[in-house]
């Protein structure tokens, strides 16, 4: 016994359907994948990053006087690595430092205990905003948005 395919009326409809289908499947795949790239556009373009040899580079730079970079980094900072976020104000500050440069810092910030003995840990307030500082003593330290 032969088979015989019997063409429905609606078989073109099916095919309509299932073109429709795939097109508008590749649309919407073409505009996720160009929000998730102008997404990462706006992010590269909003993020900034500076580097200083020295306190006085960054201080004429005046990245701590438009509250990038909290005052209260080490006056004796150098090598300092600045990035920030501009759509929600978050900085992250690495630098060397002359250990025992830490009047600013605890007249300003709040001690943490922790276990770690090589390394001192604050808490600060930056603007509307918390920080955590970290002061090593080996004269690494790095400030970070919580």
């Amino acid at each position: 016994m032969v088979r015989t395919r019997l063409r429905t009326p609606h078989m073109p409809a099916v095919r309509c359907m299932k073109k429709i289908l795939v097109i508008l499947f590749t649309v919407i795949a073409i505009l996720v994948g160009g929000v998730w790239l102008l997404r990462y556009l706006f992010n590269y373009l909003e993020t900034y990053e500076s580097h200083f040899e020295t306190y006085q580079q960054l201080k004429e730079s005046e990245l701590i006087g438009k509250g990038w970079v909290p005052s209260f980094i080490p006056r004796s900072a150098y090598d300092i690595h600045e990035r920030h976020k501009v759509d929600v104000g978050r900085v992250n500050v690495r630098f060397r430092f002359r250990p025992g440069d830490t009047k600013e810092i605890e007249a300003t910030c709040t001690k943490v205990k922790t276990d770690d003995t090589n390394t001192q840990h604050y808490r600060c307030k930056h603007g509307n905003d918390m920080v955590v500082v970290r002061l090593g003593a080996d004269g690494r330290g790095e400030i970070l948005s919580e």
